[in-house]
């Protein structure tokens, strides 16, 4: 930016980039979150303080004065009155830092991840999440909190998962629920609580009769053929932050988001108490009904609270 006194009498000239900025979506609503999050970056293996994010009047999160990006931020000017559209293209270094979200508002969970800066590319950070169409992968996804409200026209799954080999909660641990031809994914939290929700498939029976709906019957009597899978493998879980300066609750016992996805192997679940242990859950979700997956015990009298499971690691 140029500022100049009388004409032509350029007394300024100076450029800041900002070396990463970040737009978060809603994985259950696949909408835009602008508003709650409060979001930071800390310089693993560092003792530099967490750096907090601004909020952009487009609802993303942008960072300045990030440790050794300095040179990012404030580019040289190459000769008096031009202006660099672009960061050094040959940065010095590359910095690992830890990324934290924390909703103010409860809807969503704790979430970590590690990103190298300077990006390798200009814009906002492309997440690591295949999204459609193209062009559209700057998204960073968060997942539901389990205590979070279903809103009109939401599904929910919930559960308490618990690990059978060792009786401690499932924490962390990935549902993957298949429900007419889509996935939808939730995690555990530390307790081992999950809530996956998503929109309710388009109700065929909508279109039938004439006028068109008048056929269907009660929309309450619909239901879907649902099939649920477990990720669930602590020994692979990393937390990119446990040691980290500054760092607190719960920031020390979150896991990153990359190896809760995608480094667990799916667990055995016990739909029965009796067995025998399968890699998918299958029932049924009715129309306005929240589905709870537990774990049927032997005793008909008797409800099981929890969804008991094996690890991947488990014969």
């Amino acid at each position: 930016m140029a500022t100049t006194t009388g004409p032509g009498l350029e007394l300024e000239t100076s450029v800041v980039f900002t070396p990463f900025g970040i737009q978060f979506w809603d994985f259950a609503l696949d909408k835009q979150v602008g508003d709650g999050l409060q979001v930071a970056a800390q310089l693993k293996d560092a003792d530099y303080a967490p750096v907090p994010a601004m909020r952009t009047v487009s609802g993303n999160y942008a960072f300045r004065g990030l440790p050794g990006l300095h040179a990012v931020e404030y580019p040289p000017i190459s000769a008096p009155g031009s202006t660099p559209t672009s960061p050094p293209s040959s940065p010095p270094s590359t910095y690992t830092f830890g990324i934290t979200i924390l909703d103010t508002l409860n809807r969503f969970l704790p979430t970590v991840f590690s990103v190298d800066l300077p990006l390798s590319y200009p814009g906002l950070f492309l997440s690591n999440v295949v999204v459609s169409p193209p062009g559209t992968g700057a998204q960073a996804y968060l997942f539901s909190a389990p205590d979070r409200t279903v809103t009109t026209g939401m599904a929910a799954v919930r559960a308490d998962v618990k690990d059978n080999s060792t009786g401690n909660p499932a924490a962390f641990a990935v549902l993957q629920v298949t429900i007419a031809g889509q996935v939808w994914t939730g995690i555990a939290d530390e307790r081992g609580r999950v809530a996956v929700m998503f929109p309710y498939p388009l109700v065929q029976q909508l279109s039938m009769g004439s006028p068109p709906g008048t056929g269907q019957g009660p929309i309450t009597n619909v239901s879907w053929p649902i099939q649920v899978g477990v990720l669930y493998q602590p020994a692979r879980l990393r937390y990119p932050l446990s040691t980290s300066r500054d760092v607190v609750w719960p920031w020390t016992n979150t896991p990153s988001l990359k190896s809760i996805l995608d480094e667990q192997q799916p667990a055995l679940i016990l739909q029965q108490e009796s067995g025998p242990p399968a890699l998918q859950w299958q029932g049924s979700l009715n129309y306005g009904q929240e589905l709870v997956l537990r774990t049927s015990l032997a005793d008909p009298t008797q409800v099981s609270p929890d969804l008991w499971i094996f690890p991947a690691t488990s014969p």
